[in-house]
């Protein structure tokens, strides 16, 4: 059996970004899609999710290239965290002081995501650091104790190359602490090595060769260069035996 989660990543960033999700959803594409609950459009994207009630939605935890809940060391005079992943990875790793701030924002994430009504599901990263080994140890605990019970750990097939080949070590890392808490993750994860270029081609390619088991997509409607034709995907699904789901599973339809 091939069981498919796809999820729109930076749900909330932007109203044009949470059009292009609903979009993508109602054309039965989308299954869930992961909310940056501190961005501007954020209580506009728990409206979609309720006029929407089949969409997952999860906590698109943010340490990096968004807006924090509230101003501390990990960010500037505005609230903003660094732009870059990589400086504020090297930032999280090495500076123990920043171990306290890192746990009261992760944990502030996680209380907003629950006061804005939504149950809990799945949590993910905004470029993965979710995943860095600070943020996970520092988050399990968290999410656990606020009702998740689901994440994504970035492991995409395909030829060596370093970047996924740094969140394929990653991901192996969390095993045997998620495995620890009973957290469910998908098999493999798609995405990685087409961010930016997620065209209708290339979900078309994925979905041909899907294996069997549990897998997920994720892309960025409203970010990518084109708008994917859902109207040519869809049909694909039935013709490579592939059914939808979400978190919490099985959730098909």
């Amino acid at each position: 059996m091939k069981h498919l989660i796809v999820t729109a990543d930076d749900f909330g960033r932007s109203p044009e970004i949470n059009a292009a999700i609903e979009r993508a959803h109602r054309a039965g594409f989308v299954t869930q899609a992961s909310l940056m609950v501190n961005e501007p459009a954020a209580a506009e994207a728990v409206e979609i999710a309720r006029r929407n009630p089949v969409l997952g939605v999860g906590l698109h935890l943010t340490l990096c290239a968004g807006r924090a809940a509230e101003v501390s060391a990990l960010t500037d005079t505005r609230g903003n965290f660094p732009a870059s992943p990589a400086r504020a990875g090297l930032r999280y790793a090495f500076s123990p002081a920043l171990a306290e701030p890192l746990r009261r924002e992760i944990g502030a994430q996680f209380a907003r995501f629950r006061a804005l009504g939504l149950q809990p599901t799945y949590w993910d990263g905004h470029t993965h650091l979710h995943l860095h080994p600070t943020i996970f140890r520092l988050t399990l605990p968290i999410a656990l104790d606020h009702g998740f019970r689901a994440v994504r750990l970035v492991r995409e097939p395909g030829p060596f190359a370093p970047v996924p080949w740094i969140f394929q070590a990653l991901s192996r890392a969390a095993l045997p602490h998620l495995a620890k808490h009973g957290v469910l993750f998908a098999d493999r994860v798609f995405g990685l090595r087409e961010t930016g270029r997620m065209t209708t081609a290339a979900i078309a390619r994925r979905l041909a060769q899907l294996p069997d088991g549990a897998s997920e997509l994720y892309f960025h409607p409203g970010a990518e260069p084109a708008e994917p034709d859902y109207a040519a995907l869809t049909p694909l699904l039935a013709r490579h035996g592939i059914t939808l789901t979400h978190w919490p599973r099985p959730a098909a339809r």
